[in-house]
């Protein structure tokens, strides 16, 4: 089975940047909940080569936020487009998005 999902961890002067390259769905998005466990404080979730996002990946975002928050941290998102953008505006995760 060909590998759907690509993600890149960085920490950058207190901020930990989540590349994410591929389809994020029900398949995948175990793969990025495990990686964002992994983070702590501020957290940007760099979107720009997803070209594919439902509920799944949504959920796996909004769990990691609001973990993030509860603990004084937060979690952005960053280069969303087409369709992507579309799902997290219409889903109302629109402001979350820093481009």
């Amino acid at each position: 089975m060909e590998q759907r999902l690509d993600l890149g961890l960085e920490r950058h002067d207190g901020t930990t940047v989540v590349t994410v390259a591929g389809e994020l769905d029900m398949a995948t998005a175990p793969e990025l909940r495990e990686c964002l466990a992994r983070t702590e404080q501020y957290v940007v979730v760099d979107l720009r080569a997803v070209s594919f996002l439902d509920s799944s990946g949504i959920g796996a975002m909004i769990e990691a936020r609001r973990r993030l928050r509860d603990e004084g941290g937060d979690l952005r998102l960053r280069k969303a487009q087409g369709i992507v953008r579309e799902a997290l505006e219409v889903t109302g995760l629109g402001d979350w998005i820093d481009d």
